[in-house]
């Protein structure tokens, strides 16, 4: 008797796990090309905020590897300068921070933008979106002064870590694409 209960009780939650996986798998089909659309929109936008005066971005294809933190670079059309997508390794390593940099065709980081850091504790790694911490990037051309911020180490020092990953990797962008 006792295992037929048993059975039976294994059988009830087989069927809700498998229940409640379709639902999750049905809405994940009807959100994924929605979120994706977002996503591509708050990118551009954050592009659209790093590079000064651009004319649009154009994606570059790179015959060589991207770093560990740069996910994508995009010429400006109007051959301004270079934005970059790079992805911090902040609090919540499995969720990282979404950044845009944008540079002048010499190298100089024209601005800073945040695009996403969910994965980071809300008030405290949430503050490298601060104009205070993304304003001391602007018109340099490392991060060699750029400070941390206290209480939220491990975010800033990961934002920092990758755009000086991007400020280095810009040098060989710039070779090949024969910036100026």
């Amino acid at each position: 008797m006792k295992n037929k209960d048993s059975l039976k009780s294994i059988i009830v939650l087989v069927v809700i796990c498998v229940v409640i996986g379709a639902a999750m798998a049905g809405v994940n089909m009807l959100t994924k090309d929605r979120i994706a659309e977002v996503q591509a929109k708050k990118e551009a936008e954050a592009l659209n905020s790093v590079v000064e005066e651009n004319g649009g971005f154009d994606k570059l294809t790179l015959s060589y590897d991207l770093p560990e933190t740069v996910v994508a670079v995009y010429r400006d059309k109007d051959g301004e300068g270079v934005a970059m997508l790079l992805a911090a390794k902040g609090y919540d390593s499995s969720n990282p921070i979404s950044i845009a940099v944008g540079f002048a065709n010499d190298g100089t980081i024209e601005k800073c933008s945040v695009i996403s850091c969910t994965g980071e504790t809300s008030g405290i790694g949430t503050k490298v979106k601060g104009d205070n911490f993304l304003s001391q990037f602007n018109n340099k051309n490392d991060t060699s002064d750029a400070d941390t911020i206290s209480g939220a180490t491990i975010s800033s020092s990961a934002f920092v870590e990758a755009v000086e990953e991007a400020c280095n990797f810009f040098a060989r962008v710039a070779e090949s694409e024969g910036l100026k």
